[in-house]
């Protein structure tokens, strides 16, 4: 890596996200069947209210989402990874949602993290293009 990359490179872009008045039961069984575990709140078409865990969920509640939300940290899609991670560690955040343009971008998640620092950590291990001789 020859320089910190941006949050943007980094996140999960276009995040499947619900509206606050989605059934909880709903949300529960689409988060289920496209496997996620953190999910972008919104109420009307744009505006980030929050964010559902998929544990939150599973209590049986069948209330609507916006019930169940927690505050969610927003973040520039321009932001410095280094600079996230930072605030993330020190705000014990698991997830973030990333805006650019006022819009929602991505969301950069704890998972998303742990997975991209252990690509950092192969890098120096993958083999070449195959050119040299062993």
């Amino acid at each position: 890596m020859k320089r910190i990359p941006h949050v943007s490179a980094l996140m999960t872009a276009f995040p499947w996200h619900l509206d606050a008045e989605t059934p909880a039961v709903e949300a529960r069984r689409f988060m289920q069947d496209h496997n996620v575990h953190h999910l972008p709140v919104t109420r009307g078409s744009n505006e980030i209210v929050g964010v559902v865990h998929f544990d939150h969920l599973s209590n049986g509640y069948d209330g609507a989402l916006g019930d169940l939300l927690e505050s969610v940290r927003c973040v520039d899609a321009q932001e410095r990874a280094d600079n996230v991670l930072e605030m993330m560690a020190r705000e014990h955040c698991s997830v973030v949602v990333v805006i650019h343009h006022q819009r929602l971008a991505g969301i950069f998640t704890w998972t998303d993290a742990c997975r991209r620092f252990a690509e950092t950590l192969r890098e120096p291990f993958l083999p070449t293009n195959g050119d040299h001789v062993a």
